[in-house]
C-alpha cells in the first residue's frame, strides 16, 4: 500500500512536510507557486508537481522547467531519446532498450529487498526515493519519489544537493543510479543523512566500470571502497557488488563498436548488432557472484545500512578492501 505522496495530488497534499531548499525552511502554498516564508524564494508547481530546486547550488534551474514543455522530461531530460519515435524506429528503440537494460543482478541485496527489510523493522516507515524515474515500490509505507525530470512516478522536483524535507524525517532513502549523475556526491550523501532519522537507513547502488551515460549529467565513478568512503557516517549492514565485470565488458564492447563512426544510422546499426553480442558476456556475470577478484571489476556497487554517530576514519575505510589484489 502505498500512502505517501506519489502523483501531483499526493505531493500538494504534503506541503506541510517540504522545506525550502535555498535556506530550508518552511514554504507555503500560493496555488501555482510556492513561496518561502523565510528568504521569499519563488518555487513554480506545473501540472501539480513543485519544482524545488535551489538555482544557486544545482547545474538546473527552476527557469528550465515550463509549463507544457519537454525541458527535463524523461531520462533523457527532454531530449530525442525520450520522445516516442513513429513507425520501425519505435520498434528499433524499444529493442535497442530491452537488450541495453538486461543484466544479471550479482547483488546479495537489491532496493526491493533492503526495503522488505526495512518494512520488517518499522510498521510504516517513510521512504525518500531520489531519482525515481518510473520506479514503484510495494508494501506498506508513505513513500515520496523525487527526481530532476518530470517522470512516471516523481512526484516532486528536487535536486539531491538540497532537499526540500526537514531534519530526520525519513526512515529510509533509495537512491539507485543517481550518485553518478551529480556534481558533487558528497554533499548528496549529507543530504541523505540529514533528512534520515536517528536510526534510518540508506541503499544506494553506483556505477564503477560503466562507460558516460546521459552525456554531460554524467561526472563520477566509485570502486567498492571508494564507495563505503562515500557512506563512512554510516555503519555497513551490507554491501558489495550490484552489476559484475561482464556487464562491465559488455558495455565496453558496446561503446568501443558505436565509437566507430559518427554516422547516425551506421552508428545505431553497430549499436545493435553490439547489444547482441554482448548478451554472452551480461551472462557470464553467473560464473563472477561468489568471487573476491569480481569485485575489483564490477559495473556497480552497492550499500546498505544505518546512520552512525561518527564517521569511520580513512585508515579504517583502507582495512576494509575486499578485492583481489
Amino acid at each position: 500500500m502505498d500512502t505517501g505522496c506519489k502523483g501531483p495530488v499526493g505531493a500538494l497534499a504534503y506541503l506541510q512536510s517540504l522545506r525550502c531548499p535555498t535556506c530550508k525552511t518552511g514554504i507555503m502554498d500560493l496555488s501555482n507557486i510556492l513561496t518561502c516564508l523565510s528568504c521569499q524564494t519563488n518555487y513554480p508547481v506545473i501540472a501539480g508537481v513543485p519544482v524545488l530546486i535551489n538555482d544557486g547550488n544545482s547545474v538546473f534551474a527552476r527557469a528550465d522547467y515550463s509549463p507544457g514543455g519537454n525541458s527535463f522530461r524523461g531520462d533523457s531530460y527532454g531530449k530525442s531519446a525520450d520522445c516516442t519515435p513513429p513507425g520501425l524506429r519505435r520498434g528499433y528503440h524499444k529493442l535497442a532498450g530491452y537488450l541495453l537494460n538486461f543484466a544479471i543482478s550479482r547483488s546479495h541485496l537489491d532496493a526491493e529487498n533492503a526495503l522488505k527489510l526495512i518494512q520488517s523493522r518499522v510498521l510504516h516507515p517513510s521512504v525518500l526515493v531520489i531519482g525515481s524515474g518510473d520506479a514503484s515500490y510495494e508494501g506498506t509505507g508513505a513513500f515520496t519519489y523525487t527526481d530532476v525530470a518530470f517522470s512516471g512516478s516523481a512526484s516532486i522536483i528536487c535536486d539531491a544537493h538540497d532537499l526540500p524535507f526537514p531534519d530526520a524525517y525519513f526512515d529510509f532513502v533509495i537512491a539507485v543510479a543517481v550518485l553518478e549523475h551529480v556534481a558533487n556526491p558528497a554533499r548528496c550523501v549529507e543530504e541523505i543523512r540529514r533528512v534520515l532519522k536517528a536510526d534510518g537507513c540508506v541503499y544506494a547502488a553506483t556505477p564503477f566500470m560503466q562507460p558516460v551515460h546521459l552525456g554531460a549529467h554524467d561526472f563520477t565513478r566509485f570502486t567498492y571502497l571508494g564507495h563505503r568512503r562515500l557512506f563512512n557516517s554510516f555503519d555497513d549492514e551490507m554491501s558489495g557488488m550490484c552489476l559484475g565485470p561482464g556487464a562491465a565488458l559488455a558495455w565496453s564492447v558496446q561503446y568501443f563498436l558505436t565509437s566507430l563512426t559518427d554516422i547516425k544510422w551506421l552508428k545505431a546499426g553497430l549499436r545493435l548488432a553490439a547489444l547482441f553480442l554482448s548478451l554472452p558476456l551480461k551472462l557470464s556475470d553467473y560464473l563472477t557472484r561468489n568471487k573476491t577478484s569480481a569485485i575489483d571489476g564490477a559495473a556497480g556497487v552497492f550499500f546498505f545500512g544505518p546512520k552512525r554517530a561518527t564517521p569511520l576514519s580513512d585508515r579504517d575505510i583502507i582495512s576494509l578492501y575486499r578485492g583481489g589484489f
